[in-house]
């Protein structure tokens, strides 16, 4: 007798789930206007430690430099964190593709490098870009999918992923000086 163990639920399930859920969205909100909202994020530096705490909704995080920066190495950089952006962003928007399309999937992982250099805030010349740059996405999906489905979903994401087009783009930011913020 051949006894099989009990499959565990994974990402195929949730995605099997959050399709689902994402379909029945679309059919409450069918406006583009249902979807709009405001986001954002806080971050202070107030104490000894110049740590950056960031405030996100109801989660919170904290930034920090290495020691030739002047920090403890606490938490991540800035161009750290915007490569954790996009690896989740990259790796939801895979996620929100195969969950709509029915695409069966065990693993999606993301693995996002750049380069960086800091020499500008030192005073040092550098012919290197200002901000971080040779960002490069590595994408692995394991699960059973052919090939040419991975590639058309990679393809698909790779349209898709509101980060990667953010990058890509020139967007302006707004500078606000505030001469006091409400708590």
């Amino acid at each position: 007798m051949t006894i099989t163990p009990a499959r565990t639920p994974g990402l195929a399930e949730h995605l099997q789930d959050k399709g689902a859920a994402m379909r029945a969205a679309a059919a409450r909100r069918p406006r583009d206007t249902d979807w709009d909202e405001e986001i954002g994020a806080v971050c202070v530096a107030d104490d000894a430690t110049g740590v950056r705490k960031v405030r996100v909704g109801d989660w919170s995080f904290i930034g920090d430099g290495g020691p030739d920066i002047g920090g403890f190495g606490l938490g991540p950089s800035s161009p750290e964190l915007l490569c954790a952006v996009i690896s989740t962003c990259l790796t939801h928007t895979v996620m929100c593709i195969a969950a709509l399309e029915g695409t069966p999937l065990d693993r999606v992982e993301v693995r996002v490098r750049a380069r960086n250099n800091d020499a500008r805030f030192f005073d040092v010349p550098t012919e290197a870009p200002p901000v971080p740059y040779d960002l490069t996405a590595s994408v692995l999906l394991t699960g059973p999918v052919s090939a040419e489905r991975r590639t058309a979903l990679l393809a698909a994401a790779d349209e898709r992923c509101p980060m990667l087009r953010l990058v890509r783009s020139r967007h302006a930011v707004a500078l606000l000086a505030a001469p006091e913020l409400a708590p």
